[in-house]
C-alpha cells in the first residue's frame, strides 16, 4: 500500500503516524473554504452547478450548505463532481434552462425512488477541528474511501480535507 502511495508521490502510512504531524489537529491541515464561493448552496440553479464545475476543474467533491445570517454556513451534504454533472444533464440535456432552481435536499436526489445511486450525500463525513491527523486517516479509510472530509464547527463548514491532502502534506 505504502509502495502505491509513494509511487503516486503520496507520504504513505509510516509519513502519517510516525511523525508529529499524526498528532496536529485537523484544522491545521485543512483547505479553507469561503462558503460564499466555494459550495453549492442547497438551493441552486444549474447555472451555478455548471460554474463550480468550471471554476474549481479538480475538485471530486463539493460541499451543499445552507447560509446563515451571520456568514457561516451550516453543511448539509456533499456531492461529487460526476453526480453534479450527472444532475445537470438529467434536467437540462440541452442547456435550455440554466436558470432552473433545483432543490438539493430533495429526497429523490438522496434515496432515488428508482434504486438507482443516490446523486447527493446527506450525510458527508465530517470532523472536529481538533481531531488528529491520524483520526482523519481512519475515518477517510475505514468509513469513506478516498474522498474528502469536511471540517465543521457546530455543524458549520471551516474547511475540507482530501486524501490526496492528508498524505501528501509537509508540516
Amino acid at each position: 500500500f505504502d509502495r502505491n502511495l509513494a509511487s503516486r508521490g503520496l507520504g504513505g502510512i509510516p509519513a502519517l503516524t510516525f511523525t508529529d504531524h499524526a498528532d496536529a489537529p485537523a484544522f491545521s491541515i485543512m483547505r479553507q473554504i469561503d462558503v460564499t464561493k466555494d459550495c453549492l448552496y442547497f438551493k441552486t440553479r444549474l447555472f451555478d452547478m455548471h460554474e463550480m464545475l468550471k471554476k474549481f476543474p479538480k475538485q471530486g467533491y463539493f460541499p451543499v450548505v445552507r447560509l446563515l445570517e451571520d456568514g457561516e454556513a451550516v453543511l448539509v451534504a456533499s456531492m461529487a463532481r460526476r453526480n453534479v454533472d450527472r444532475l445537470i444533464n438529467m434536467l437540462d440535456p440541452h442547456a435550455t434552462h440554466p436558470e432552473a432552481l433545483i432543490d438539493l435536499m430533495d429526497p429523490e436526489l438522496q434515496r432515488p425512488s428508482d434504486g438507482s445511486p443516490p446523486l447527493i450525500d446527506g450525510c458527508p463525513p465530517h470532523v472536529s477541528p481538533s481531531t488528529t491527523v491520524k483520526e482523519v486517516y481512519l475515518v477517510m479509510r475505514v468509513a469513506h474511501g478516498e474522498g474528502a472530509v469536511y471540517v465543521t464547527r457546530d455543524g458549520c463548514l471551516l474547511g475540507d480535507i482530501t486524501f490526496a491532502s492528508l498524505m501528501s502534506f509537509q508540516p
